[in-house]
């Protein structure tokens, strides 16, 4: 029998972070079991996961999981510029969103990311007495490496851009200019502080500390779940890792079916 759907209020709410005002959704159940705190990828991975981390979070209520989304500053309609920003503190904006949910429902929270915002809500399990559960979906292992395919695309950008307009392109000048100083990442400066900052991430190196009940969620077309991602879940002591046969979400714009990636989050859950 299918668990009974729960009704759900989706409210606008102001997180204080520091004297920071975020801008959230909290999509909240009438009798929550619990909560959940959406962490967002970065720069246009986040523009494009956004109507599908919307579909999670409605089913997450549905389910019974009170579910707050929320821009983390310099992001979306959060006050602050992007490019000042940096993981310290949108792990600070994480912590507020945590402590906002918390009083809001009265009962035990948890931490939910996509991508960066996987990696950022692992570091902050760690220090979290009562943690209900993480979820870390494609969760980003290894920051050096993804700083590294995000300056290739952006070169492979700039090279597209420069070949229509028939001006030169020298790869050579981008690179450089990565390790000088900002670099744009598809419209979004990122300083050389924040590069090195996201560089300095390996969940490998350092797995998350948090003990209790952990889910780390390959999404794609295979129906297994890659070594890297199966190792990282073996080294949390709760730790599970399942694969979801759903479109990369966090690739590209447009409708995409979100429902895989939905019903087995909520599967999950339901048995912790």
């Amino acid at each position: 029998m299918s668990p009974a759907v729960a009704d759900v209020e989706a409210s606008v709410v102001a997180i204080d972070s520091g004297g920071v005002p975020l801008h959230g959704v909290l999509y909240a159940p009438t009798a929550p079991v619990g909560g959940l705190v959406f962490c967002h990828p970065f720069a246009e991975e986040k523009k494009c996961a956004h109507r599908a981390l919307v579909d999670l979070a409605r089913g997450c209520a549905e389910a019974g999981w009170a579910a707050l989304s929320f821009d983390m500053r310099g992001c979306g309609d959060s006050p602050g510029a992007f490019g000042d920003q940096d993981p310290d503190a949108w792990r600070q904006d994480i912590r507020a969103a945590l402590d906002f949910l918390a009083a809001a429902i009265e009962r035990p929270v948890g931490l939910l990311g996509l991508r960066l915002g996987a990696t950022l809500a692992a570091q902050v399990a760690g220090e979290r007495e009562g943690l209900a559960c993480l979820v870390m979906l494609e969760p980003v292992v290894i920051g050096e490496r993804y700083v590294r395919d995000n300056l290739r695309r952006s070169i492979i950008k700039a090279m597209l851009t420069k070949r229509e307009g028939g001006e030169s392109f020298d790869a050579a000048q981008v690179t450089a200019a990565a390790g000088a100083g900002s670099v744009d990442f598809d419209g979004y400066p990122v300083s050389a502080a924040m590069q090195e900052q996201l560089k300095a991430l390996d969940l490998m190196a350092s797995p998350p500390s948090y003990a209790g009940p952990t889910l780390v969620v390959n999404l794609g077309a295979g129906g297994e779940v890659p070594q890297e991602l199966r190792e990282l879940a073996d080294a949390c002591p709760r730790g599970d890792a399942i694969a979801v046969h759903q479109e990369p979400i966090w690739q590209r714009i447009g409708l995409m079916d979100a429902s895989p990636m939905v019903q087995a989050t909520v599967d999950w859950l339901q048995h912790i």
